[in-house]
């Protein structure tokens, strides 16, 4: 229903100043000579992601602190026009004069890349890199305030060592920590240095331990099965419960040449945003948004957790078996467990209020898209019906809920009025004071 991407990562370079092996965009063994778009180029393609309405904007590579100057133009421009922007980096060439200038354009955030603090480790997966120099530069970033998460791409060389990565870092200061399986590179895959399922499941009991004995907030940027997560990933409240592949479902990847991807891993372009129509383009993504006769495997159709995961990565089924519509090679084919929901409790005397700032797009269909200002990978699909009623709700400020019932009750009936009041607390738009007893899950976050 969504007429264009909501979110969009931008490849604004493919230059790197590391050459990591589990890189899933190059044989880092032969980096290729660049072909980055000039900067009158680059600012188009960043106009036209605007001219879509995206709600959010990734700056990646590459390594965009490589074009720095560049990268922060890019960041004033979208941050001018309302959009949600972060910066991927390894922080390495990060600088005080940069901090500064980011902080003045209001950038959102930092995804960190960091594979080891052990430095021989560090050195070994990035071929060139020093970890030392890599903890000087995350201490001012964290000394900053901007908001960072730190990812470690999982592989054999550095498995072993990840509780003790999150340990270091959350010495350091850091709050937020993902440890995210390594996927292929397509065009050049490194089977051997995959994780095996067994690891996958040791690797989350680190990221459970993560959570409860450092306090840190713990994620995986890549979703796995539903169908493959153990019975304590059920029970939990954890971010990783509510990755689904969304490549070409609600995001897509440009290239630094202006090529459209579904996603960063990916290899397959669907056209050119500098020559093309990016309506047409988003319309040859259609078999990444169509259950029944698109990449979805078949096995995975008619799971009732299909839309909290979309059959997992679509590019690993890519990469292991030639062909986007097969099964994920850790798919088991059911779900064996059941999420339990929180109750909401409300009551005449709740009040409801909306979590944030609302921000909205007009779909097909007459359906609107809405997330919230400080939660844009939450996103919704509505029909006009409802999207009035929270813009209505927002513009309220605040409204018991006798004073709804008493304004709404000819519209539509009270029992249809509070699943709609559940529903929307359940999803994390509205808060109710005072009768809420326990919130939700939203299982469609990124």
């Amino acid at each position: 229903m969504l007429r264009l991407p909501a979110y969009a990562q931008f490849e604004i370079t493919d230059v790197c100043n590391l050459r990591c092996k589990h890189c899933y965009h190059f044989d880092t063994e032969q980096m290729p000579q660049s072909e980055d778009l000039k900067d009158d180029q680059t600012i188009k393609v960043v106009e036209k992601l605007i001219e879509a309405q995206i709600y959010s904007l990734t700056i990646t590579g590459g390594e965009p602190l490589c074009r720095f100057d560049l990268t922060s133009k890019v960041v004033q421009i979208a941050k001018k026009a309302g959009l949600f922007v972060s910066v991927n980096s390894n922080l390495l060439l990060l600088k005080n004069t940069m901090i500064d200038r980011f902080l003045a354009y209001g950038l959102d955030s930092f995804l960190v890349s960091c594979p080891a603090t052990d430095p021989d480790v560090y050195r070994l997966v990035t071929r060139c890199g020093n970890y030392f120099y890599f903890e000087d530069k995350l201490n001012l970033l964290i000394k900053s305030g901007i908001s960072c998460l730190v990812n470690m791409v999982v592989t054999q060389n550095n498995f072993h060592l990840v509780r003790r990565t999150a340990k270091d870092l959350s010495k350091m200061g850091v709050k937020r920590f993902s440890a995210t399986p390594a996927g292929l590179n397509v065009e050049y895959p490194d089977i051997q240095n995959l994780l095996t399922a067994q690891q996958i499941n040791i690797l989350l009991e680190d990221l459970r331990w993560c959570s409860e004995e450092l306090g840190l907030s713990v994620d995986m940027l890549v979703p796995l099965p539903k169908c493959f997560l153990p019975t304590w990933c059920w029970e939990g409240e954890y971010a990783f419960m509510r990755r689904a592949c969304q490549a070409g479902r609600t995001s897509v990847i440009v290239s630094n040449i202006g090529e459209v991807r579904p996603c960063p891993h990916n290899p397959i372009s669907y056209g050119n945003i500098l020559n093309e129509s990016f309506e047409k383009i988003w319309e040859k993504m259609a078999i990444y948004r169509d259950v029944d006769n698109g990449v979805v495997p078949l096995i995975c159709r008619h799971c009732p957790s299909l839309p909290s995961c979309n059959g997992s990565c679509r590019t690993n089924s890519l990469a292991t078996t030639g062909r986007l519509d097969q099964p994920e090679r850790f798919t088991v084919g059911h779900i064996p467990f059941k999420r339990k929901s929180k109750e909401t409790v409300i009551t005449e005397d709740s009040i409801i209020t909306v979590s944030g700032l609302l921000k909205w797009r007009k779909e097909l269909n007459g359906r609107y898209s809405i997330c919230l200002s400080h939660q844009r990978s939450n996103l919704m699909i509505i029909n006009e019906e409802l999207f009035r009623f929270i813009c209505w709700l927002e513009n309220s400020s605040k409204v018991s809920v006798k004073d709804l019932v008493n304004i709404t009750s000819k519209a539509s009936s009270y029992q249809s009025l509070m699943e709609v009041l559940k529903t929307l607390t359940t999803r994390r738009f509205i808060v109710i004071e005072d009768g809420l007893k326990g919130g939700g899950e939203n299982v469609e976050d990124i």
